[in-house]
């Protein structure tokens, strides 16, 4: 009876142990998989540090580069900035790289966004070719932009104005003045934000996985690695025309020059200045583009005299008879008819206008599309000058048409948009920062900053 007892307590007792042992095991298991956690977490964080601070770090560089070519510019070279951020495009820290690319046209390129690229919405050519360059659009929708931009609450025909917005069941007023964002265009009567992003639901210019697995994850896309950018590949609202002519100093306002400033500006002598000056007096309404056309004509009435006299003396009649190509560059590249104190919407840089919206800018002329894609694509410092045109022989006979693009368009980018990814090397975590940045003064200004 005792020799049954003491085996009860016994196995009493080892139960009792096996049970203290695997509690304390459940105790270290959970302490060793917290602490594993923990250690997991610690490392992801640091990867997040790292790959931000790597995404970070190409952001700035390119804002140094953009600053260096804004103070110390390269006038006859159109791509010389555009070069050298694709160099440092690609990079890193100690523990990360960053990544800076964009989508456009079918294809990745290397460096950011040029925003200029875009018409922006708040021009005035934007009201005669919306209709035009947007899909999905109809004259409701083009009449509720307008209502949108302008500064009073007249309803055009088929817009809207405050009092519908007013009425909704979030209510809230219109801009009645430039929009600040393309994404702004969501919030305007008739404009769903599939007709403003496409597939690029985030708006970073690039193709991420979820925007290129067809219907597996929002949005509906068709996964070809081709991005679908909706309105926002043709359409910006951060484009600026800045004070700054190519020299770097500030644009020389005609309207109020100082004769002896243009001609040391301009090489140019007192007669062309005055002459400079009597014409941006006379014309009021029109811009430099009508320039191009008057050199158009002097050179047609100097090869006609040439021809008739051997002659090639100047015919009267107009400022530019007097002046050389080169000349009327200087005059494109460092004065205005226009305010520079006020920040007008950019112009389209000739040089980095997708193909596709430059025939449609040219919808009844392509075959010229096809001649400015081609001096583009051939040249390596690119259009430096609108007054490179005159190269191509048939803008001799299209001076209407030269006249129209160079009223909307320009050689020169102020305004980019910086899609930086950071990667961290030990992780593989992963960081994208989206940055849109002003070079049209110094120092250079942020417009707008995201991180994903």
């Amino acid at each position: 009876m005792r020799r049954t007892t003491s085996w009860r307590r016994r196995g009493s007792v080892v139960l009792i142990v096996m049970w203290a042992l695997a509690i304390a095991a459940l105790l270290v298991s959970s302490v060793q998989l917290f602490g594993y956690r923990q250690a997991m977490l610690g490392r992801e964080a640091l990867g997040r540090v790292q790959a931000r601070w790597a995404a970070r770090g190409g952001v700035e560089y390119t804002i140094a580069v953009m600053a260096a070519h804004t103070q110390d510019p390269v006038p006859d070279d159109a791509f010389a900035m555009v070069r050298e951020m694709e160099e440092i495009s690609v990079g890193g820290l100690i523990n990360a790289t960053y990544a800076i690319h964009h989508h456009a046209d079918g294809r990745d390129w290397a460096g950011p966004m040029d925003e200029h690229s875009k018409i922006n919405i708040n021009s005035s050519i934007t009201n005669a070719n919306i209709l035009l360059l947007l899909t999905d659009i109809t004259p409701d929708v083009v009449d509720a932009i307008l209502d949108w931009i302008d500064e009073d609450d007249e309803v055009r025909e088929q817009g809207a104005e405050r009092d519908y917005y007013l009425s909704l069941e979030a209510p809230y007023l219109p801009r009645n003045g430039p929009m600040r964002t393309i994404a702004e265009l969501e919030l305007i009567a008739g404009i769903w934000p599939e007709h403003v992003r496409g597939e690029d639901w985030n708006l970073n210019n690039q193709v991420d996985p979820n925007e290129d697995d067809g219907d597996l994850t929002w949005p509906i896309d068709e996964p070809n690695h081709q991005l679908e950018a909706g309105w926002s590949a043709i359409l910006t609202a951060y484009s600026v025309q800045g004070p700054l002519g190519a020299s770097g100093l500030p644009r020389i306002y005609l309207a109020e020059a100082d004769p002896l400033e243009l001609q040391d500006r301009l090489n140019i002598d007192e007669e062309q200045a005055t002459a400079l000056i009597n014409y941006a007096a006379s014309n009021t309404t029109t811009g430099l583009e009508q320039l191009l056309t008057l050199q158009v004509q002097q050179e047609l009435a100097s090869d006609r005299s040439a021809n008739r006299r051997g002659s090639t003396a100047p015919t009267p009649g107009s400022p530019t008879l007097s002046l050389t190509r080169d000349h009327l560059r200087a005059v494109l590249a460092e004065t205005t008819l226009e305010n520079v104190t006020t920040r007008a919407p950019g112009r389209l840089n000739i040089n980095t206008v997708s193909e596709q919206l430059l025939r449609q800018l040219l919808v009844t002329r392509e075959y010229l599309a096809d001649e400015i894609v081609y001096m583009r694509n051939t040249r390596l410092q690119g259009i430096a000058s609108l007054v490179d045109l005159l190269d191509i022989p048939a803008f001799r006979e299209e001076t209407g048409t030269l006249e129209y693009l160079g009223r909307i368009m320009g050689t020169r980018s102020n305004v980019y948009s910086i899609c930086s990814q950071g990667r961290s090397q030990s992780g593989g975590v992963e960081v994208e920062i989206i940055v849109v940045v002003d070079r049209s003064t110094l120092p250079i200004r942020i417009l707008e900053y995201r991180e994903l």
